[in-house]
């Protein structure tokens, strides 16, 4: 089966990411993914979490993109902030600082690297299989 691609565009705004969180989870139920709630609730939070990061940390347009194959998901987000993600260590108060964290415990791998003036940072989740 060959890798299926979704990418769109973002203007960077917070108010973006809710409906982009959602736009990813119905992507993949059109691909016809296997989806129960957890599974899905763990990839609306893995995908919310990049999105935001690019949103907050980033710099102009977010571009994501959405790559399927049988087994796994790649959610890549795109932001034209070239410094590295930082991973925070949040006081258990703060209502921040998590996300990279997150990322890292559901996802199966995750990374970035530098892109032009910007940088990818993606994570992939393992998915059951049809």
């Amino acid at each position: 089966m060959p890798t299926l691609v979704h990418r769109f565009v973002l203007a960077g705004e917070e108010r973006e990411v809710s409906l982009a969180r959602r736009k990813v989870v119905d992507k993949m139920r059109a691909w016809g993914m296997p989806l129960n709630d957890d599974t899905a609730d763990a990839i609306r939070l893995v995908a919310s979490e990049l999105i935001t990061n690019a949103v907050v940390h980033g710099e102009g347009p977010v571009t994501v993109t959405l790559y399927h194959r049988p087994g796994r998901l790649v959610i890549d987000v795109l932001d034209a902030n070239p410094s590295a993600p930082q991973r925070s260590c949040a006081r258990a108060d703060a209502e921040s600082g998590r996300g990279l964290a997150l990322v890292e415990l559901l996802a199966s791998r995750c990374a970035w690297e530098p892109a032009g003036q910007g940088k990818h940072v993606w994570a992939e989740c393992a998915m059951e299989a049809p």
